[in-house]
């Protein structure tokens, strides 16, 4: 649900969407978008309430590592790396009926 709701909001902001859930041998990657000529690799966080901390905390550096790895995996086995490249969030806030109330955007995550 979180991937679907944050490829629409980037898709209403220009974005191209070109692959969502890819999985790689070094993890899985949310949403891959063109953004003009960069490609963005999206990580989606859907939380309901605060409970566990923002969801943005659990982007550590072992996930930020992943997403690298994995990203530079996918792009080359698409024949598309090396490449302008950068790493964004797209934080799904839930409410108590778990339907979106708050879609948070943040661009270069990882300053890739």
């Amino acid at each position: 649900m979180g991937e679907q709701i944050a490829a629409s909001f980037l898709a209403d902001r220009g974005y191209h969407v070109l692959a969502r859930n890819q999985h790689t041998p070094l993890g899985e990657i949310d949403l891959i978008c063109r953004d003009c000529l960069e490609v963005v690799i999206v990580e989606v966080k859907a939380r309901s309430g605060g409970t566990y901390g923002s969801a943005l905390e659990a982007i550590g550096p072992l996930k930020a590592r992943r997403l690298r790895g994995s990203a530079t995996w996918w792009l080359s086995s698409q024949g598309l790396f090396p490449c302008p490249m950068r790493f964004d969030a797209v934080v799904v806030d839930l409410d108590d009926q778990g339907l979106p109330c708050c879609v948070q955007h943040v661009k270069d995550l990882l300053g890739a």
